[in-house]
């Protein structure tokens, strides 16, 4: 038998034809929930699968309750297409933020519609006591959300801090001490009978600014997020870039000036000036007391300590813009997170002119430095969606689908 025949002969593992099977299948019903109300030949003509292949994935996924008939074509030639959508009501998720003594829940559905939105303050110092108090909300959100325990999919979990033993330093923040080394996501796995999926908040703020933006699907941005610290969330391509240990884009950790968020670096202890904390201290008010009402007033009175940290905090945004675009050549940057919307906007326009960097392009199409979309609930909102991701998006670059085990993705089965 010749080379060419051996290899005819050669039988598909078949483990490998399963992974090409849920391959297809979330390529398929990626691109329905992205682009739909969307025809199968429009389908075929974006993913490039066969006709048959289109038509048995999208059979399956209508029998299994997770896309929709949405109408069909007319004043066509040729038979009329049908068009298809995800099915709102085919799964659900649930989003968590935890920050410094406040907690956001939201309940999404396939169309990543929220359908509940609880916001509660307490002190959140000590995990055990949180993590009940968590538990409770996301009880009273499915009720007011209408939605069956056994229909939601996962739980994302989004908190400002990390801490262990595995690290020669201890990174672990003020406030959020007693949560080093504590298995929290366990613990609310217990509480909740769902599965958890753990991220920080700047990544998870970028994933929810990935699926807002019309114009991100594939981008490659990096959302900088201004918190209780400062941090990156980066989508390469269109998926989260966690790095090697899932700690990339940890940039208030740098010795940078404005950016020091770290405690390991005592000998270069420079002026923290891009957080919330630190905006809290220039208008002369404490840590936690300044919320979105008194910036709204402050800014619409132009307070003069709230306009000299905008000026100062510029300054450090256009040396943390350099820095990124350097290393990432990302096609914009997008900044949000705690503060409103009006301040973002003022602090990016006060950021420019930028730095010359590579990322000065005359053919550019978007500027380089923006405000996000989504700002106020990026964190939660991307928490909400990580388990849609998890379960629907056919790149497998990203780290959680190492957390959730074939019997926790119900997308796979």
């Amino acid at each position: 038998m010749d080379e060419k025949a051996a290899k005819a002969q050669v039988v598909i593992e078949p483990r490998r034809a399963e992974d090409a099977r849920i391959s297809n299948r979330r390529l398929v019903f990626e691109a329905i929930c992205q682009r739909g109300p969307i025809s199968r030949v429009e389908l075929g003509g974006i993913i490039g699968l066969k006709p048959q292949t289109i038509s048995a994935i999208t059979r399956e996924l209508l029998d299994q309750g997770l896309i929709s008939e949405a109408g069909r074509s007319s004043g066509l030639r040729g038979q009329p297409q049908i068009y298809l959508e995800p099915n709102a009501r085919g799964g659900f998720s649930i989003g968590v933020h935890l920050d410094r003594n406040t907690c956001l829940v939201v309940v999404s559905d396939l169309k990543r519609a929220v359908l509940a939105r609880r916001e509660v303050g307490f002190d959140t110092r000590q995990p055990a006591e949180t993590l009940k108090r968590v538990a409770a909300e996301i009880d009273l959100a499915l009720a007011e959300a209408d939605v069956p325990r056994n229909r939601v999919w996962g739980l994302g979990l989004v908190l400002p801090t990390f801490g262990s033993k595995v690290y020669d330093f201890d990174f672990s923040m003020p406030h959020w001490e007693a949560w080093r080394d504590f298995g929290f996501a366990e613990e609310l796995q217990a509480l909740t009978s769902l599965p958890v999926l753990v991220e920080n908040d700047a990544t998870a703020a970028a994933i929810g600014e990935r699926y807002h933006r019309g114009d991100a699907g594939q981008s490659s941005f990096v959302y900088f997020y201004v918190g209780q610290g400062t941090g990156a969330g980066l989508i390469i391509d269109g998926a989260p870039y966690k790095g090697a240990f899932g700690n990339a884009g940890e940039m208030g950790l740098l010795p940078v000036f404005g950016l020091d968020g770290s405690p390991v670096w005592p000998e270069l202890r420079t002026a923290d000036i891009l957080s919330v904390p630190a905006l809290a201290r220039a208008c002369g008010m404490e840590d936690g007391v300044l919320d979105s009402a008194t910036l709204a007033n402050l800014y619409a009175v132009r307070d003069q300590k709230l306009m000299e940290w905008l000026r100062a905090a510029a300054d450090t945004l256009r040396d943390a813009t350099a820095v990124f675009e350097v290393l990432f050549d990302p096609e914009f940057i997008a900044v949000g997170g705690a503060l409103p919307q009006q301040i973002v906007q003022t602090l990016v326009d006060l950021a420019y002119p930028l730095r010359p960097t590579p990322a000065a392009r005359r053919d550019r199409s978007k500027a380089r430095l923006v405000p996000a979309e989504l700002s106020a609930d990026a964190a939660v909102r991307g928490a909400a969606l990580l388990s849609i991701f998890v379960n629907t998006s056919p790149n497998f670059r990203h780290l959680y689908i190492r957390q959730l085990t074939q019997d926790q993705r119900p997308f796979d089965r």
